[in-house]
């Protein structure tokens, strides 16, 4: 049922590309009137994180990835969080949007905790995006369901956060998070079959669906000049529910850290 919902949604998406011009086309009078050209905005660079080695584990490593945030019109957009997609609705503050953004999975190698499991294979997902904004405040949820490779159901973020300024130049944004995971999900990630206790030696474990975690996140923001930028960003997530009893998990309090250099196009 849920590849015929994936081709419905490819379908959209191509709808709202070609429709995107005219929907922002209001947007973009209002900015020409205080002598902007908002059409494109770029931001690229690099990141590190320091991160766990898999969710739940004990052990951290540290990752560098490029940084990529594009936008055009305030209607079309990539980067990592959201995917590549574009806004089916952009008023008043609110936002709802469709995209297409990816799932690395599991590698067994990721970690020794993982020994015996196999892989989770990732796939390209299918995201339906809702935002709302009250001048510094801001509501987003995601929707986000793997469609390639295996399937591995779906999940759905929660974030309620707050933009504190702080002269001209720095800008704090302290959000709360939570994210619901399905039973297919669960069982991929979380869940030890028969076969696998055998192989990895660990007891069979069965984790069904609900809140998979909650979790407190900061992103910094410091302008350097007017084209560069540096971003550093903390969190802190518990998990919660079956993942708590899994033996996959070694520790339900999970840290990360990021720090990155950007340029502003």
């Amino acid at each position: 049922m849920h590849r015929k919902l994936i081709i419905v949604f490819f379908i959209g998406l191509i709808f709202i590309f070609f429709e995107g011009s005219s929907i922002a086309e209001p947007q973009k009078k209002k900015d020409h009137q205080y002598g902007q050209d908002s059409d494109w905005s770029v931001r690229l660079g690099a990141i590190g994180m320091y991160k766990p080695e898999h969710e739940g584990s004990d052990d951290y490593e540290f990752q560098g990835f490029p940084m990529i945030d594009i936008t055009w019109r305030d209607t079309i957009f990539l980067n990592p969080r959201k995917g590549l997609g574009a806004y089916l609705w952009n008023q008043d503050g609110v936002k709802l949007g469709v995209s297409i953004g990816y799932s690395f999975g599991r590698d067994e190698d990721d970690s020794s905790d993982l020994d015996g499991l196999g892989d989770v294979d990732g796939g390209a997902t299918a995201n339906v995006l809702f935002e709302w904004n009250i001048e510094d405040i801001s509501f987003d949820a995601r929707y986000e369901q793997q469609f390639t490779g295996k399937d591995t159901g779906f999940q759905a973020h929660i974030g309620l956060g707050h933009a504190i300024r702080i002269g001209e130049n720095i800008m704090l944004k302290p959000s709360v998070q939570t994210t619901y995971a399905s039973s297919d999900y669960m069982e991929e990630y979380f869940s030890i079959s028969p076969s696998q206790s055998v192989r990895a030696g660990l007891v069979v474990h069965d984790a069904d669906s609900g809140i998979k975690s909650v979790g407190i996140h900061l992103i910094s923001i410091y302008r350097l000049a007017r084209h560069w930028g540096v971003q550093a960003m903390a969190s802190y997530d518990r998990l919660l529910g079956d993942t708590t009893d899994s033996p996959v998990v070694k520790d339900e309090n999970q840290y990360l850290l990021g720090v990155g250099l950007s340029y502003n196009f």
